[in-house]
């Protein structure tokens, strides 16, 4: 591991270890982590974001090796662990594998969650059936390698279900039109990959701590990057959703309507993507 992934990894570590959702926890005037609080934020979350069921299929997962990268809050972890899976949780900060470990204790179901990078996954070749992981890949500061050590995990047939910001969203267009324009010129010569903000600005709206600190590192990448850099799957299918009630769409009377529209299907925030090993 190089000196710059392993600062990075310490900075995600510090970063992350402020479970991802806590500003809206806050919001909802959450104190505590008993059930009811627990499914009062579940019920925002899963409110807010309604597409999640159909990009991971719950209902098709018992008795199933799944694993998650990137677990926040734990609404996906208990989820899946309520779905019957044989289910394994991983992230690089301990205080989402602690929420998500405390969650299935509380709730009396199977599974754990452990500390580590996706970088460097502590697991042997084919292991999980299925990996789900959203929202968190873009932040490693190497997506090829996340990707990669994805594939290798998975067993034959298993299907991964990634989520990552989409690099010609409608923000990305309004809040960094020349960095977008350049990106789409390289895609177009050849280039494949990410790309990332050129500032702490660009990134906050995506996501940002109780200081108001952005997070360290943020990728952001084209379905036909992802598609060339997700080659060594067999099949590849995405969706783009999310939009918010933000420029160019600010005149719009709530998010709920905006994402009814067919917008979110071409400027949408994020790439929801499902390969099969």
């Amino acid at each position: 591991m190089s000196a710059q992934t392993a600062n990075l990894d310490e900075q995600n570590i510090e970063f992350w270890n402020e479970l991802c959702g806590s500003n809206q926890a806050r919001a909802l005037g959450i104190t505590d982590s008993s059930p009811g609080s627990l499914k009062k934020f579940d019920d925002w979350f899963l409110a807010f974001y309604p597409y999640l069921f159909l990009h991971i299929p719950f209902d098709e997962l018992k008795g199933k090796d799944v694993l998650e990268i990137g677990l926040g809050y734990g609404t996906i972890a208990q989820r899946l662990a309520e779905s019957g899976a044989r289910y394994t949780g991983l992230d690089i900060a301990h205080g989402p594998v602690e929420m998500a470990n405390f969650r299935i204790r509380q709730a009396g179901l199977e599974g754990r969650a452990i500390q580590g990078s996706v970088l460097k996954a502590p697991f042997p070749d084919e292991s999980f059936d299925m990996i789900v992981t959203i929202g968190c890949l873009h932040h490693t500061g190497d997506l090829q390698r996340a990707l990669d050590e994805c594939h290798r995990i998975l067993r034959p047939g298993g299907k991964l279900l990634v989520m990552l910001y989409y690099a010609y969203s409608h923000r990305r267009w309004i809040q960094a039109r020349s960095e977008t324009l350049r990106y789409w010129f390289r895609e177009r010569f050849g280039y494949v990959g990410p790309v990332k903000p050129l500032s702490d600005a660009e990134k906050w709206d995506y996501d940002h701590n109780e200081q108001g600190q952005a997070a360290p590192h943020t990728d952001f990448v084209s379905v036909r990057s992802l598609r060339k850099m997700t080659s060594k799957f067999s099949s590849f299918s995405y969706r783009r959703e999310n939009i918010n009630v933000e420029p160019p769409f600010q005149n719009w009377p709530s998010r709920r309507e905006l994402l009814k529209t067919w917008y979110p299907r071409v400027v949408g925030l994020e790439i929801y993507a499902t390969l099969t090993k």
